[in-house]
């Protein structure tokens, strides 16, 4: 799998960051095999963060005529059931801030009764026992068969470099979750892993315009609109290539884009790439994103916001309308 790295700045106490632009298959073995050869890889190379897609270890769900079938996947690869796996990776984190302290994993949840679609902040304080998650809030037709809608609990982690916020694909379309982290919270940087479809189609024919990848048009949008509304960073992380039951092919086009909503890199929309940033200035490029406008302060005269909703650590031996994000 290709390898691309950049170098945001000279400050090498600022944080290296790897994107894993995938392909996820319906088989959790191979996809825990991919991961940990990432993850390998991370530590290699100095990364102190990874970050991999949406469902990365069961892979997206389909339009399957026997539900039991995808209900087994999501079962086998539950975050519960793979705890001893997940120790693992958690054993091998260094808190020093010289390597790899963070792993942003999208995976299946059980909590009490429900399965939930959500994303794990693995990190050295996870081997206390408590793995910060975010469940996501907007669930796309098919998800709403298997899995129970989050609410509408944050999640951020203040880390050396910044504090993070995280949404789950769909989540992106909808501007307040956005909204609220950046003004409510004051996040530096908000992370979305998806499992982002590619093809659909919008055509204005007497303009003479059409496009077969909307949805693809709608990430790079969304990302960019999310960076540059909020002035925060948009770490966007997607799964790539086509779906190996239903075939519908995914985005891929993981990127970084900066709080001026600019895009600085992004990997394929076609094939597996690992794009790592190096030096990257969370914190302080936000900060001299703010030195003209600074949208927080000229909007809290006016912002009342909602009720807030923390999220509380889940424990790491727990069982624990058809969207852009492209349902198979």
């Amino acid at each position: 799998m290709r390898l691309i790295e950049r170098v945001y700045s000279d400050h090498e106490w600022q944080p290296d960051i790897l994107l894993a632009n995938i392909h996820t298959a319906v088989d959790v073995r191979q996809n825990l095999h991919k991961i940990e050869g990432i993850i390998e890889l991370a530590h290699r190379k100095g990364v102190n963060m990874l970050i991999l897609p949406e469902l990365a270890v069961t892979g997206y769900l389909w339009g399957a005529s026997d539900p039991q079938e995808i209900r087994e996947l999501l079962d086998e690869g539950e975050q519960g059931h793979i705890a001893p796996w997940i120790k693992n990776v958690v054993d091998s984190l260094d808190d020093s801030g010289k390597g790899l302290q963070y792993v942003i994993l999208g995976n299946a949840r059980r909590k009490g009764e429900a399965l939930l679609n959500s994303v794990f902040v693995l990190s050295p304080e996870a081997a206390k026992g408590t793995v910060p998650a975010y469940d996501k809030v907007f669930l796309t037709p098919i998800e709403r068969r298997y899995f129970q809608q989050g609410t509408d609990q944050r999640l951020t982690v203040d880390t050396a470099w910044g504090k993070f916020g995280f949404l789950i694909c769909y989540d992106l379309c909808f501007v307040e979750l956005a909204r609220q982290y950046a003004m409510h919270d004051d996040v530096d940087a908000i992370v979305t892993v998806a499992s982002w479809a590619s093809e659909a189609i919008r055509e204005y024919s007497h303009m003479n315009v059409k496009t077969d990848h909307y949805y693809g048009f709608l990430w790079n949008l969304m990302n960019a609109s999310k960076a540059a509304y909020n002035e925060v960073w948009s770490l966007g992380v997607n799964t790539v290539g086509a779906h190996d039951v239903s075939g519908t092919y995914y985005w891929g086009g993981s990127g970084v884009w900066a709080p001026s909503g600019m895009l600085l890199v992004q990997a394929s929309n076609i094939k597996e790439e690992l794009i790592l940033v190096r030096n990257l200035d969370i914190h302080g490029q936000r900060e001299r994103e703010q030195d003209t406008f600074n949208y927080r302060i000229d909007f809290h005269e006016f912002y009342r916001p909602m009720r807030e909703r923390t999220q509380r650590p889940e424990p790491l031996q727990s069982d624990c309308r058809q969207p852009p994000g492209g349902a198979p």
